[in-house]
């Protein structure tokens, strides 16, 4: 082979190549981002468009549904859900997956399509933007508490907040909880009345009075004079001194003759913050994509330690909570124990089985393919998360498969006297193919597996990648740096096979029972389909979830009163529920943060003085005594008896992908009355079921609406349009910015509105004045009739219909989430009849692992039939890629039997796994079978040849599987730490790959004789000879 004949003759040229590469990928590996989970970007764009005092049916009618029809024809489209709300309309367009390239045009599509949308008067300009995985999940909070004014402490964060966003890679601070100074100008509509004035001229007279405008230059011969008109207030106290209206006798009507000017505060989107019970602000600081986590989140402690140290208000205490450093390190921690422990044990048994001398050939491979990995994984922009930590776990074992195939063969010609360079050269020639086929057809399951879509598909994608560069790493160590060492560091190997395992007696029990095996294979190859076929029944016995994520001890409660309560309401009921969290004991609670007005859900954050979330930030689980479903479970009790809450629910944070709720339901129509009505249908149906419980829909009724209706006609003969009568309602009521002026670096905005004890009844609707084009005043009454009606809080549409969500979480000891979503689609089946026009459709993790499990049978496909086809190259063989593929199903019975012994349902992961087991298990067989076909060439008679290549292979067959299953085995167990994502998954290997070498070193020889009888039979002895013709 020319590459290992190079690697021979210039063993200088091999060793700076394996310097560099070890250099260069050190340096690769330090520099690597360190994330929880892979960086992900999804094809989602959200058009967000605010509305001030609209109400939701304006929103959905004026807005959400004219972007919904602008947007819907845009290509790649796979899914638009929107929410029209109080004050704003999001639309979120989901994508199918695709090129960032292509996105970006998608997004220029949707850019150009909103822009063709006749907005309302009074809706702000649309932002449009798309997320990413790290917009998600803020990367750390900053919560400043204590004893400080709201102006110190406000100063103080925001501050801290600009250094912040000069460290590289941060993308956001948000704070939340502080208030903001605003100047209401609260006018009382009776004087107002009575100088026959309106308060649209109030508005005006504040807006022109405050102005500060250039007005040019004057030429004044050897100078140049510049004109400005200043008027600009300066002081809150010259808003009273305002012109309204003057008369030729220099009577003049000033703003303080028809209203209060008052010095205030507003909280900024009504949130209310506490930490551990004190007042605070909250800042939540996000990265950009390639930033590192852990460098990003060390900085900002460090900046946190100065602020404190040389900055803070006595008694103002600076806290660094949520900080997902902590979880990083962690997680990554128990993978990079379970990756040493794994590599010290494949050195160990390479030490045993094979000697010390090709222990330390073999197993130079292992960190010079992974530094091969590191410089590729840094020049195409990957991180170094759990995904891609736990592949390089994964191909741990894989890397020296081939060295040890190399080095086996090498030994096999110098024991047959030839000299050790020509043994090299001999031995890396002969096993060159099947070594190239073992590691594609391997690449060949894992590579499909990139072109898995959707959400699950972006997260997973990640393996593959790193599995198929340390194979292709590890292909060009074996044939180019190996053959190198061996020749130059080995010139007298000893004719004695090295190592303390004696394979003579392995090797003589063997032959004989597989010599056994064949005189029976008829009734071997009967009593095999037997048990698979007996062997499916296991697969109920194993269960079936969904999906596995790994927990993070961090709890949201969220908490919801009736629509339309206050404020003020909201916070008491939240100090009360804040109390209770604050009594759990030490070894359970870190930290409580209370938001009051903010629900920091997954796929959307919501605003409004009706909500209300505890953040509850846990010790490590082996510090706490009870689970968080048990903490869940005594909190839910004692919350439940506050009166005034309307519904709870409990998050776990965990890693893993946005997917949803366990169940996740959409029922869509046209009216309301009947979604409500399906709705309680499926709850009923829901709560019924075994082990589902917080059992909750998106429906909130909403607060009731006094809606105004214009006369047209009326409004017309007056001079007024429909939007100049509802700007006057909203600003009397809600308040205007007329204004702002500056107080040092601070912009204030100035409110005009009717004074509070004014906008309380309905009457003060009715008689508001409305200052018409003409110079006169008209009663609101007089153009237009008033009439309450319930409104609604939110209304949501699914794929253009209104929709009301139904959500469940399963208890997993009792029943399966998916078992539930199924029982749910029989007793739904016939909806449609009952109630024409409305449907139901299924959300959240079933739909995701519908559509995963989906790709995955498909991708599988693929894989087996690429594999197939550098099969058949390199056998010249329709038949025997097929016996085989027999590994396979070897592999996979072994993997239903260990997930049965470590109860472990199958989930996408464990499934994901057999797909990777497929393509390592049939190595053995494919070396097995290559040597066969080689002994048959030689005109070995059949049984010969089956029990020669059986008798050379053994040895290398078990050396790669044990490598491979121990170099897993830490992760399967959970020596180094235990994961809830990747442990199961490794498992499916171990169990997979002992089993199935087992069953592979008796079986694939008795289908390979079985098939031989066959070709004799039908078409002479003469063909066993060539075995490739089918």
């Amino acid at each position: 082979m020319l590459i290992a004949n190079l690697s021979i003759k210039n063993p200088v040229l091999v060793n700076i190549i394996m310097i560099a590469a070890i250099v260069l990928g050190t340096y690769s590996l330090l520099t690597l981002p360190r994330e929880l989970t892979p960086d992900v970007s999804f094809p989602w764009i959200f058009v967000w468009t605010g509305a001030p005092g609209f109400s939701p049916e304006d929103t959905e009618k004026l807005i959400t549904d004219k972007v919904e029809k602008e947007v819907r024809d845009i290509d790649g489209i796979d899914n638009i859900t929107s929410v029209s709300r109080e004050n704003a309309a999001l639309v979120w367009i989901k994508f199918e997956t695709m090129s960032d390239y292509e996105f970006d045009k998608r997004l220029q599509d949707v850019r150009t399509e909103v822009e063709k949308v006749d907005f309302p008067e009074g809706a702000k300009d649309p932002l449009i933007f798309n997320y990413t995985m790290q917009d998600f999940i803020p990367m750390v909070s900053v919560v400043f508490s204590g004893a400080a004014t709201e102006k110190e402490m406000k100063e103080l964060a925001e501050n801290l907040r600009d250094d912040i966003l000069e460290i590289r890679y941060v993308a956001k601070c948000q704070i939340f909880g502080r208030s903001e100074r605003e100047i209401w100008v609260e006018v009382d509509p009776v004087k107002l009345q009575s100088y026959d004035l309106a308060l649209s001229q109030v508005m005006a007279a504040i807006r022109a009075k405050n102005l500060d405008l250039p007005a040019g230059n004057i030429d004044m011969g050897r100078w140049e004079v510049m004109v400005r008109t200043v008027g600009e207030i300066g002081k809150v106290e010259e808003l009273n001194k305002v012109i309204l209206k003057a008369n030729p006798l220099g009577h003049h009507v000033r703003v303080e003759d028809v209203a209060e000017i008052r010095d205030t505060v507003t909280r900024n989107d009504v949130i209310i913050s506490r930490f551990n019970g004190e007042d605070a602000l909250t800042m939540s600081v996000t990265k950009k994509k390639d930033g590192n986590s852990i460098k990003i989140i060390d900085e900002i402690k460090a900046l946190v330690a100065q602020y404190q140290r040389d900055h803070a208000p006595q008694g103002v205490q600076i806290t660094v909570t949520n900080d997902s450093s902590i979880q990083i390190k962690e997680f990554l921690g128990i993978l990079q124990n379970n990756a040493f422990l794994g590599l010290v044990l494949v050195v160990i048994c390479l030490y045993i089985f094979i000697g010390p001398r090709n222990a330390i050939f073999a197993a130079i491979g292992i960190p010079v393919t992974f530094m091969f990995t590191f410089i590729f994984m840094k020049q195409i922009g990957m991180t170094l998360s759990g995904s891609s930590l736990f592949a390089l776990v994964l191909v741990l074992g894989m890397v020296v498969d081939d060295a040890i195939v190399i080095i086996e063969n090498c030994y096999r010609y110098v024991q047959e006297g030839h000299p050790v360079k020509k043994a090299v050269t001999l031995g890396v020639q002969q096993v060159a193919m099947p070594v190239l086929t073992s590691s594609l057809t391997t690449v060949a399951a894992f590579l499909p597996l990139m072109l898995m879509e959707g959400v699950i598909g972006e997260f997973l994608k990640v393996v593959p990648i790193v599995v198929t560069l340390a194979l292709i790493a590890s292909l060009f160590e074996a044939f180019f740096i190996l053959p190198s060492h061996i020749a130059e560091w080995s010139r007298q190997i000893p004719k004695k096979r090295e190592g303390f395992v004696k394979f003579k007696k392995l090797r003589k029990l063997y032959i004989k029972y597989l010599t056994k095996f064949l005189r029976k294979r008829y009734l071997v190859l009967v009593i095999t389909i037997l048990l698979i076929f007996m062997s499916i029944p296991l697969i109920r016995v194993v269960g079936i979830d969904m999906f596995a994520s790994e927990e993070i001890p961090r709890v949201f409660v969220f908490i919801n009163l009736p629509e339309g309560s206050k404020i003020e309401l909201t916070d008491e009921v939240m100090q009360q529920a804040e109390k209770i969290a604050l009594k759990l004991p030490e070894n359970e609670l870190v930290s409580v943060t209370t938001n009051s007005g903010l629900q920091q859900r997954q796929e959307e954050w919501f605003f409004k003085t009706s909500l209300g979330q505890l953040v509850l930030e846990l010790t490590n689980k082996k510090e706490r005594t009870r689970s968080i479903e048990e903490i869940n479970a005594d909190l839910r009790r004692q919350l439940n008896e506050i009166p005034g809450i309307k519904s709870l629910e409990f998050n776990i944070f965990s890693t893993g992908p946005p997917v949803g709720a366990p169940v996740e339901i959409r029922v869509r129509g046209e009216y309301i009355e009947e979604l409500q009505e399906v709705t309680e249908l499926v709850k009923k149906e829901l709560r019924s079921m075994n082990g589902v419980f917080d059992v909750r829909d998106d429906f909130v009724p909403g607060k009731r609406e006094l809606q105004i209706t214009v006369d047209e006609e009326k409004a017309a003969l007056v001079g007024l349009s429909v939007a100049q009568i509802a700007l006057t309602v909203r600003f009397a009521f809600d308040g205007g910015i007329a204004t702002e002026i500056r107080d040092g670096d601070e912009e204030i905005n100035v409110v005009v509105k009717y004074k509070e004890e004014s906008r309380q009844n309905i009457s003060d609707v009715e008689n508001l004045k409305i200052a018409t084009p003409f110079g006169g005043l008209v009663t609101l009454k007089d153009v237009a009739s008033l009439k309450i009606k319930q409104g609604y809080s939110i209304i949501k549409h699914d794929q253009f219909k209104r929709a009301i969500g139904v959500k469940a979480d399963v208890d997993a000891s009792k029943n399966s989430a998916l078992a539930v979503n199924q029982e749910l689609i029989k007793r739904f089946k016939a909806i449609s009849k009952r109630y024409p026009g409305y449907d139901i459709v299924f959300r959240g993790q079933f739909s995701e692992f519908q559509d995963a499990f989906g790709q995955l049978f498909q991708l599988f496909g693929i894989g087996l039939m690429i594999m197939y086809i550098i099969l058949a190259g390199q056998f010249k063989s329709f038949i025997q890629p097929v016996i085989i593929f027999m590994a396979i199903i070897f592999a996979f019975w072994g993997a239903t039997i260990g997930l049965l012994i470590i109860q472990s349902p199958f989930n996408i992961n464990n499934m994901y796994g057999l797909v990777a087991l497929a393509g390592v298990a049939v190595n053995d067989s494919l070396v097995l079978i290559s040597f066969i076909n080689e002994a048959g060439e030689k005109k070995m008679r059949r049984w010969r040849s089956i029990l020669s290549a059986g008798k050379l292979r053994l040895r290398p067959i078990l050396l790669t599987t044990v490598t491979t299953v121990f170099g897993l085995m830490p992760m399967a167990i959970g020596i180094g730490g235990k994961s809830d994502i990747w442990s199961p998954l490794a498992n499916v290997m171990v169990w997979g790959l002992s089993i199935g070498t087992l069953l592979t070193l008796f079986l694939v020889p008795c289908m390979y004789a079985i098939i031989g009888d066959i070709k004799s039979l039908f078409m002479g002895k003469r063909f066993w000879i060539r075995m490739g013709g089918l």
